[in-house]
């Protein structure tokens, strides 16, 4: 019986000075924790700055990085892969280029045709020809009244069409009485077709040539203005182009996007660079630290 009493008794007194230390210990632990974290939050030091910034250059740069690594292998392909002569004419990339349709001003004409060329095109009656003479000397109408011919001379070539614009023919060398073509015209009063280089040929279908006898005139082909109608035809032809190579270089380096991009490129090479300089200080830290 008094076993029993001692135990309850020394129960009683030690319960509850004990519950009301440990509950002061657990608080004191918890401040100094407290305190320190916060303290160490308020001073970071230099490899936690570095490794803050680290991440953020790196989000930035991720994109442009890969494009431009991407837009590296297509340049260094492009004479591989054809991308230096395949042309487009985007509207959206025409315009960052500020290029627009500037048609041609003047053309040949010849009883009731005309002809006029673009940089890309040779254009005649509206219709786009199958071949592309850049600069033609001149243009001429001949064959027989049954069977026209369109005659287009393009210096050391010429060109014969129907009137839908087919080809017919294609005379160079030593297939033309001459060397150079300097002009062309339509022999007066008959129709014949007349070349002149220092002498002066002509002929109804291109296989027959003849010297032009003395005394017969010559309506040779000069450039003339193009009216409102025609300039309008050629439109659709004179779209600026430019080189798939071109844009992929402008691309990579920014100017594409005029000024803007220059500085954008320019922003993403020196977050490589700071990238590149916070990587080695923190690797070079860590393993200070480690030794």
């Amino acid at each position: 019986m008094s076993e029993q009493n001692l135990t309850v008794t020394e129960n009683t007194a030690i319960g509850p000075g004990f519950t009301a230390r440990m509950r002061r210990w657990r608080t004191q632990v918890v401040t100094v924790s407290v305190s320190r974290s916060s303290s160490a939050t308020r001073k970071p030091n230099l490899t936690m700055t570095l490794r803050t910034w680290h991440k953020r250059a790196g989000l930035f740069a991720f994109i442009f990085m890969g494009w431009l690594g991407a837009s590296g292998v297509l340049i260094n392909q492009s004479a591989d892969w054809g991308y230096d002569t395949v042309r487009i004419d985007w509207t959206w990339v025409m315009s960052l280029y500020s290029l627009k349709p500037s048609p041609p001003r003047s053309g040949f004409a010849s009883d009731g045709h005309w002809i006029a060329a673009t940089p890309e095109s040779t254009v005649m009656d509206g219709k786009a020809l199958p071949d592309h003479v850049a600069n033609p000397v001149g243009f001429a109408v001949g064959g027989t009244p049954e069977a026209p011919l369109m005659f287009v001379a393009g210096g050391d070539k010429l060109l014969l069409y129907t009137p839908e614009g087919a080809r017919v023919d294609e005379l160079s060398g030593y297939v033309l009485p001459v060397e150079e073509i300097r002009r062309i015209g339509q022999v007066e009063g008959s129709d014949q077709v007349a070349i002149q280089d220092l002498d002066v040929y002509a002929t109804v279908d291109g296989l027959d040539w003849t010297p032009l006898p003395e005394g017969d005139r010559v309506q040779w082909s000069v450039p003339a203005a193009l009216d409102n109608g025609q300039r309008a035809a050629m439109e659709a032809f004179s779209r600026p182009t430019v080189s798939l190579e071109h844009v992929l270089v402008d691309a990579h380096s920014g100017r594409l996007f005029g000024r803007f991009g220059a500085y954008l490129i320019n922003a993403v090479g020196i977050a490589a660079m700071l990238l590149s300089i916070s990587g080695v200080w923190m690797m070079w830290r860590t393993r200070k630290r480690r030794r």
